[in-house]
């Protein structure tokens, strides 16, 4: 993990245990979530090192999916921050390549703040939400006969809305929408490389569990 990882996971560790420890214990929580992610079709100029030349390209994606957990608590009954892993896996198809297929992997760790509306419906169990978080978050594409082709971690943000459902008093099922962003990166090895923008849109579902 790159040092802008670190720092980021670092202050919103500490501020997750700052928090919670002046919270209650019901106003900590766990989430697990997972779903749909369909990456923007992009185009770059892939430059070939062993020739010093470049050529036009681009990534055509299939959709994939999203994976991920977050810790956060409450800072009151409308407003949580939280710290979050998502990993997101998408195959795509590298343009003017002859064809180059492989796969688009993303670690990302970001910190989210999300703002829950009152409850709406029976008992006010439905509980829309909006978000945004920023984060750093890597990319690593393996195009056959290109070799694996590595990115640093990078700024990464995204935007959050959706809708809670309370089960229980303890346990909520999540539906949302995200979009996510990674600013320029350069991913490269030793004969190839390019520079990639990178946006999602992601459809979720997920389950929080409040202690």
């Amino acid at each position: 993990m790159s040092r802008a990882a670190l720092i980021i996971g670092a202050a919103a560790t500490a501020a997750l245990v700052a928090g919670a420890g002046a919270s209650s214990a019901q106003d900590v929580y766990l989430k697990g979530f997972g779903g749909w992610t369909i990456p923007q079709n992009n185009d770059f100029q892939l430059n070939d090192k062993t020739l010093g030349t470049s050529s036009s390209s681009g990534l055509d994606y299939d959709s994939g999916y999203v994976l991920g957990a977050a810790i956060g608590y409450h800072l009151n009954p409308h407003t949580a921050l939280e710290f979050e892993y998502a990993y997101r896996n998408s195959d795509a198809t590298l343009k003017n390549s002859g064809g180059a297929d492989g796969e688009v992997q993303s670690n990302a760790y970001m910190a989210n703040a999300i703002y829950t509306f009152n409850g709406i419906g029976p008992n006010g169990a439905f509980k829309p939400y909006i978000g945004a978080g920023i984060g750093a978050a890597d990319q690593k594409y393996n195009p056959t006969g290109f070799g694996s082709l590595d990115g640093d971690y990078n700024f990464a943000y995204q935007f959050i809305t959706g809708v809670g459902y309370d089960i229980t008093p303890r346990w909520t099922l999540n539906g949302e929408v995200r979009y996510f962003g990674i600013t320029d990166q350069t991913l490269e090895n030793n004969d190839f490389g390019f520079k990639n923008s990178y946006g999602t849109v992601d459809a979720i579902v997920g389950a929080t569990y409040h202690f």
